[in-house]
């Protein structure tokens, strides 16, 4: 390996090490909004490297309380988005995958807002146990972007308990959050995958209490 290349490959994770992620990978902080820890890795010449220190806020909203077996709406915004151009010159597809609380329904799903979008094929869909809002890009590196705002209609369980929100995905086979970047150092595309960090507690985005009817 030539120097030149040991030294990009060694920016490329380092800097997502010595920038904490947040700044490295992009987000924007938002007063609202719950950050979830995530275990992430990206890929270099075919071999796969640790991102550490990643996170992304959602802003949850769900009603206190709901009746067991009524329906009841969910909104989640996540925060906006800006790929560190240095090693995201061009970001495509674009997805972030929410958990369906257990127990729950899914009766309806909707896309409101974003911004920055383009020309991006914007998608929602469930799949398995989590609602993915995807968009296809392309996302030019340093420049800001807002997928859309997801409102999901549900169907409460029919016993009561408390109902919690939290983020999707289970490992790198099924992220939480994935982009497909190029990286012009090293001249290359590749993945940027992560699901929620299973060393750290649960962010619970959002929570409310099932009751049963009187």
């Amino acid at each position: 390996m030539t120097s030149s290349l040991h030294h990009a490959i060694r920016l490329t994770t380092a800097s997502a090490i010595a920038l904490g992620g947040l700044v490295t990978l992009g987000t924007s902080a938002h007063a609202a909004s719950v950050a979830v820890p995530y275990e992430c890795r990206t890929w270099v010449q075919g071999n796969t490297h640790p991102v550490y220190d990643y996170a992304r806020g959602f802003d949850v909203s769900v009603p206190a309380s709901v009746r067991a077996g009524k329906k009841f709406k969910a909104t989640y915004d996540p925060d906006p988005i800006t790929a560190f151009a240095e090693y995201n010159q061009i970001v495509n597809d674009v997805r972030i995958a929410y958990r369906i609380p257990d127990g729950a329904k899914v009766h309806k799903v909707r896309l409101t807002g974003g911004s920055g979008l383009g020309d991006s094929d914007v998608r929602v869909q469930v799949k398995g146990r989590d609602i993915v809002v995807s968009a296809s890009g392309p996302f030019q590196g340093g420049v800001e972007f807002d997928l859309p705002t997801l409102k999901v209609t549900y169907k409460a369980p029919k016993t009561a308990g408390p109902l919690n929100f939290v983020s999707g995905g289970s490992g790198y086979e099924d992220p939480g959050f994935y982009w497909y970047r190029y990286q012009p150092i090293l001249d290359e595309w590749g993945p940027f995958e992560c699901f929620p960090d299973p060393a750290k507690p649960e962010a619970v985005l959002a929570s409310t209490q099932v009751k049963k009817h009187k």
